[in-house]
């Protein structure tokens, strides 16, 4: 592997001088106020012992999906949890997305159609902008909360 280029070299010091170097750390046995796992889910012990019985009793082989959900990622407990959760929620059907963000883009990219205006708030989460973007439908931002922009459009 070619050294890293003198240029990069010298961007790096002077972040690492400024205090703006961002490194990877582990921060095991503190209090979590940084990720999204609000709930804990990530470090139940509990939960992570039931989760492991339900994929040996399953026979779950499979160390991932191997790919998207749509084209061979899917798996039976997905479509069972939907399937419990439509129950749950008295609805037709459920659908799980692996995170907020992917939740966004896979909604505002599918559920605007051509013909659709949407006005959204400038400090909108980049997800919804993003899916948006993916959209047919046009999109225009307004100043933050602010009805008077938002009017103007």
């Amino acid at each position: 592997m070619s050294q890293l280029p003198n240029r990069l070299k010298r961007v790096l010091e002077t972040r690492k001088k400024e205090g703006t170097l961002r490194t990877l750390n582990t921060t095991e046995g503190l209090i979590d106020f940084l990720s999204n796992d609000y709930l804990g889910f990530a470090i139940n012990e509990t939960l992570f012992s039931k989760t492991f019985q339900l994929l040996l009793t399953d026979s779950v082989a499979s160390n991932g999906s191997g790919g998207s959900r749509l084209l061979s990622g899917n798996h039976k407990l997905f479509t069972r949890l939907e399937s419990q959760l439509a129950t749950f929620y008295k609805s037709n059907a459920a659908l799980v997305f692996n995170s907020g963000y992917d939740a966004n883009i896979g909604l505002f990219s599918t559920l605007p159609q051509k013909g659709d205006l949407v006005f959204y708030d400038e400090y909108i989460h980049a997800s919804i902008r993003e899916g948006l973007r993916l959209s047919n439908a046009k999109s225009y931002s307004f100043s933050h909360n602010d009805l008077t922009s938002l009017k103007e459009k």
